[in-house]
């Protein structure tokens, strides 16, 4: 299965902005036509459909911190893949890609990503990745993975 991260553009919004999770997981993930507005208007930030032979299945969004003086670090704030594209690797894939992006930028060294305290899926998906949990900040678990980490885990 080819996993890609492509840009939202005129010819795919659409599709990533009509994605949704189950039922279960709504009070998690915001939706993703917000995160596309979102993102047109944040210059920090960038926003990628994650796709299977080039249709969307899902979306991730993340932001470079150098706006707050730290151009070596970035934060991963949106993941998701469609319900009916769950449990087939995509996530993991699409999450794997965007680190190896943004770990190849130069001088980059730390990602963070955050979630709801008590979200047992999200806390268990980014420790299988190398992340680990540093703390509460405005009531969301804060989870890192820093360059050497990451490199620690593909050897």
């Amino acid at each position: 299965m080819k996993v890609s991260l492509e840009a939202i553009t005129k010819h795919n919004w659409d599709q990533v902005a009509r994605l949704k999770v189950s039922d279960e997981q709504r009070q998690f993930v915001a939706d993703n036509a917000y995160s596309i507005a979102e993102s047109l208007f944040s210059e920090h930030s960038v926003a990628r459909a994650i796709c299977v032979g080039g249709e969307p299945v899902g979306f991730i969004m993340y932001e470079s911190l150098a706006y707050e003086g730290k151009p070596r670090e970035f934060n991963i704030y949106r993941l998701m893949v469609g319900s009916d594209f769950q449990h087939c690797g995509i996530g993991r894939k699409g999450m794997r890609l965007t680190l190896d992006a943004l770990l190849e930028q130069e001088g980059a060294q730390r990602i963070t990503v955050c979630y709801v305290p008590g979200n047992e899926v999200a806390s268990d998906f980014y420790a299988s990745l190398g992340f680990h949990e540093i703390g509460l900040s405005n009531d969301e678990m804060v989870a890192e993975i820093t360059a050497e980490t990451r490199s620690q885990l593909k050897q």
